[in-house]
């Protein structure tokens, strides 16, 4: 007998130690109080409250707050490469526009989990914030994969040869992030991917341009 889809799921659940299922409602509930409060204004009391525990059992999973941070961050680590593995990376534009979609379109499915990662990112500019470090590698990362990308298309024949390509990168990242605040500010009613749609038609143009 086939099980149908919400049966699979739930027995997949199942399957799954309890440990790690209360580690994860832990880690969902530090989001949406890291989006409220940023980790600096942030309790772990408010946190298990959210998650349906009391402060002794979540220190039970994360015996501090910077152990809770750690997780959340690697959480978000292991989330961004399972969805990185959509990506269709080959050295054309198309490919590359599709990309920026990609990361776009995951980066605004969850509006506290967006906004906890941004205001934690504005508080790690001090050097010591614990996030400092970890803020850093990710922009070196984002960056130097931007850079290589479109450094293979410029290779490839598929955009001009004279293009900058560490400005184009800082285009399209300060374009995401920007984008996501003004989504955030919105209260998430801003049509915000038709806007980076027409941003990328734009880039796309320039970067074509006497092909």
């Amino acid at each position: 007998m086939s099980l149908g889809p919400g049966d699979s799921a739930a027995a997949k659940q199942r399957r799954i130690p309890k440990g790690d299922l209360r580690k994860a409602a832990i880690i969902k509930a530090a989001m949406t109080i890291f989006a409220r409060d940023g980790f600096a204004g942030a309790s772990l009391s408010n946190v298990a409250k959210v998650a349906g525990l009391s402060t002794v059992g979540l220190l039970h999973h994360f015996p501090n707050k910077l152990a809770l941070l750690q997780a959340v961050l690697k959480h978000r680590d292991e989330y961004v490469t399972r969805r990185l593995r959509e990506a269709d990376q080959d050295a054309t534009l198309q490919s590359f526009m599709s990309f920026l979609k990609l990361v776009f379109a995951f980066s605004i499915e969850d509006a506290s989990v967006s906004q906890a990662l941004i205001i934690i990112n504005t508080e790690s500019l001090s050097v010591t914030h614990p996030a400092n470090l970890w803020f850093c590698e990710r922009f070196n990362i984002v960056h130097a994969h931007l850079n290589d990308h479109i450094t293979r298309l410029v290779q490839a024949g598929e955009i001009r040869a004279d293009v900058d390509v560490k400005q184009v990168a800082l285009e399209v990242v300060s374009m995401m992030d920007g984008m996501q605040i003004q989504w955030l500010r919105s209260s998430c009613t801003l049509q915000i991917e038709a806007g980076f749609t027409r941003f990328l038609q734009r880039l796309e143009r320039d970067l074509t341009r006497h092909l």
